[in-house]
């Protein structure tokens, strides 16, 4: 049965609920009272059901420190003077939705995951495809405000805020980051390699640093002006760093990254 609510209203109605009364949002979209609180309560949201909005007050769990990881590379938050319009949302690859939907239960599942389908671009003169993604998007001032005393700024192309998680989380972290602005490479002149790439240096330089602690030796070069880049290349430091990434069967992350570098470490061992 088709629904009487198109999804611009659908995405309104998700994003007021627990702002506005039913009355209210169904005045504002043309629906009874009635209408409003049937469609809510049948897809979950229900008032009585709140969102985790404390989720990142405190960063005590490895899966915790991978999702803030992830949300700095491929998060955003919006943030003004209107409580209506706290928003935080992720966008990823349609293939990798299981992530969004594993970080919508985390925040209590009340929150719908949008497709989007591809869009024409043109690179250089040449028809490019942006492929399939899905959307998560929550609205909830105090999840923002959170992320955001956890180093996730409203500007994205300006980071020289970083999250500092507690040393035993760092690995936890860098994986959700590498899984979101890393990328794993091999060529015929340095093997199997790591870069990470990011608008402003002082990320990188946290890393690095960090990373040090453990023998796990890098590089950082700038792209351009706006742009740098850190790599990992040497053979030991490499193998040293995913198994510190991926220090047990049991952790959540990008699989089918995880597929690839265990692929490529095991093709040059």
């Amino acid at each position: 049965m088709k629904s009487i609510f198109n999804e611009e209203q659908k995405d309104y109605m998700i994003k007021n609920y627990l702002i506005l009364s039913y009355r209210e949002i169904g005045n504002h979209l043309g629906f009874t009272e009635r209408q409003i609180r049937g469609w809510l309560n049948n897809h979950g949201y229900n008032k009585n059901r709140k969102i985790n909005d404390k989720y990142f007050d405190c960063i005590d769990t490895p899966l915790k420190a991978y999702f803030l990881g992830l949300i700095y590379a491929d998060g955003w938050i919006c943030a003004n003077n209107n409580p209506r319009n706290y928003e935080f949302g992720i966008e990823l690859q349609s293939e990798d939705k299981y992530v969004l939907e594993k970080l919508n239960d985390e925040l209590g599942g009340l929150n719908i995951i949008s497709h989007k389908n591809p869009k024409i671009q043109y690179i250089n003169g040449r028809k490019a495809n942006s492929g399939h993604s899905d959307v998560l998007r929550v609205y909830s001032k105090p999840l923002v405000l959170s992320l955001k005393s956890n180093g996730i700024e409203t500007n994205k192309s300006h980071k020289n805020i970083y999250p500092v998680v507690p040393k035993n989380l760092f690995f936890d972290w860098l994986r959700g980051y590498i899984d979101g602005d890393g990328c794993y490479y091999t060529n015929k002149i340095v093997n199997t390699y790591m870069h990470i790439t990011c608008y402003s240096k002082e990320p990188l330089l946290y890393v690095q640093s960090t990373l040090k602690e453990y023998n796990i030796k890098t590089t950082i070069y700038s792209e351009n002006p706006k742009k740098y880049r850190l790599m990992c290349t040497d053979y030991n430091s490499m193998h040293s760093l995913v198994n510190h990434l991926y220090y047990q069967d049991d952790l959540f992350y990008l699989q089918r990254k995880y597929i690839k570098i265990k692929h490529l470490l095991g093709s040059v061992a």
